[in-house]
């Protein structure tokens, strides 16, 4: 991403000598952040101390955090939660805590943005999922080298923020030039989360860049080609939505087309409304031999592209989709910010609304603007 983040450091805890607890369980905190996966803090006989700087076992980078935050102990099998005086307080499921309070298994220790939650598992568990979690890391950073470099001159500019969920979801994007005056654009976005959707996604988005489907330059024709060639996905239960469009610069046209995907949006200079570009065809891997639809849209010097993904407005149920993507289309009008580029505006709109939780889903934002 092309923003600056917080860093997260944790220390190893000391060796465990005498440990209290079972030999065959696993006591640890699951600290979630936004756009990370959850990352693993185990406990051992040494109580843990949080904070903002390195001299502690966990450190949090965040104002809202203090020096020494709380200490975490575990003994006996219990573990107990004290505040070290902070400016901000440490909260155990939902309550201020006044003193060393007891974090029950499946607790939630909540520190400024943060959240921790305690588990208590057996050891094997513990080293499955930690399988688990090294092949979602593996599968996000190969989606992440797919994903274009922005345009920063030129006929059209083009820019990008990503910002995958803790479980990974299948979201993917990209864009490249047939010719001179003509630019492909897509994204894409795997129903499910896990590494078989980010690695189906990273299936399409090769296929896409390699220009491996029918004429390139139809997009009707790409999505056909994706269709027959994904047929598979759906039957795994991995169908995805893809919205393609090409941008012919010369002839200030936009061709476009999208299967189950919500609409483009596109703002033309002296316009006050954003138009949607929206064809409605089914998800890729649906429907076999399906005769897909294109449209057309000017494009004249001066437009706004912009697409997303269903996470950026929260990836509510199909039910509640139209309703959310309501809620977040004002902010494409919004005012823009001086100095920030428009696809961080609006993924700090993105990322308020979640709040400190977890996001749902993946968050894909694009912008194109037409010098």
């Amino acid at each position: 991403m092309n923003r600056e983040e917080e860093r997260t450091l944790v220390r190893a805890p000391e060796p465990e000598d005498g440990c209290a607890r079972p030999a065959d369980m696993a006591h640890l905190l699951v600290l979630d952040q936004p756009g990370a996966p959850p990352h693993r803090v185990p406990l051992g006989p040494e109580p843990l101390s949080i904070g903002r700087t390195v001299q502690n076992g966990l450190m949090l980078a965040s104002d809202e955090i203090s020096r020494r935050h709380c200490i975490v102990a575990l003994q006996g099998g219990i573990v107990t939660v004290t505040d070290q005086g902070s400016t901000n307080g440490a909260w155990v499921d939902g309550h201020r805590i006044e003193g060393p309070t007891r974090l029950p298994p499946g607790g939630v220790l909540r520190l400024g943005p943060y959240h921790l939650q305690y588990l208590c598992l057996p050891l094997l568990e513990m080293q499955r999922n930690a399988g688990m979690e090294r092949d979602l890391e593996k599968a996000a950073r190969y989606v992440a080298a797919l994903l274009p470099a922005p345009l920063l001159s030129g006929p059209i500019r083009a820019d990008w923020r990503f910002l995958p969920c803790p479980q990974i979801g299948g979201d993917g994007f990209g864009w490249r030039f047939l010719d001179d005056t003509r630019l492909a654009i897509w994204l894409l976005d795997v129903s499910g989360q896990g590494a078989g959707a980010a690695l189906l996604a990273a299936s399409v988005m090769n296929v896409l860049r390699a220009g491996d489907t029918a004429d390139p330059a139809d997009p009707a024709a790409v999505l056909g080609s994706l269709n027959a060639t994904f047929q598979s996905a759906g039957k795994a239960g991995l169908p995805f939505a893809c919205w393609y469009g090409v941008a012919d610069l010369g002839r200030q046209r936009l061709h476009f087309a999208a299967s189950g995907h919500h609409p483009g949006w596109l703002l033309l200079p002296g316009a006050e409304t954003w138009a949607p570009l929206h064809v409605s065809n089914p998800a890729i891997g649906l429907t076999p031999q399906w005769p897909f639809h294109a449209a057309q849209a000017a494009l004249p010097c001066g437009a706004r592209l912009v697409l997303f993904s269903d996470g950026a407005f929260g990836s509510p149920p199909a039910a509640g989709q139209r309703a959310a993507l309501a809620e977040f289309l004002p902010h494409l009008s919004a005012p823009p910010e001086p100095g920030v580029p428009e696809a961080e505006r609006l993924l700090r709109v993105v990322m308020a609304a979640a709040g400190a939780g977890p996001l749902a889903d993946d968050v894909s934002i694009l912008t194109f603007d037409v010098a």
